[in-house]
């Protein structure tokens, strides 16, 4: 089944931007898994809440007109998605 992998960043005021700015989503989203982790905290200078959230295949057509129609600039500085591509655990 195909599905579409977001990582949903929140905090202060410009958490997001400052997520995209400095992080890379694809890298922190690939450790979290390594770690077995939904949810991480990163508390520095800038606080960030990232979790990990799973859809089945969303149109990114879809995803843009949602981000350019549906949410303004003060709301996606604060809290955003990023879309990364799946990774899959091998059990040993």
């Amino acid at each position: 089944m195909d599905k579409s992998v977001f990582l949903y960043v929140r905090g202060g005021d410009y958490s997001a931007m400052l997520f995209d700015q400095n992080f890379n989503a694809q890298e922190i989203y690939e450790d979290m898994i390594r770690n077995g982790e939904s949810s991480r905290t990163i508390d520095g200078e800038d606080y960030m809440d990232i979790d990990i959230v799973e859809f089945e295949k969303v149109d990114t057509r879809f995803m843009k007109w949602i981000k350019n129609n549906l949410c303004g600039y003060d709301q996606l500085k604060g809290s955003d998605i990023f879309e990364v591509k799946p990774v899959f655990i091998k059990k040993k």
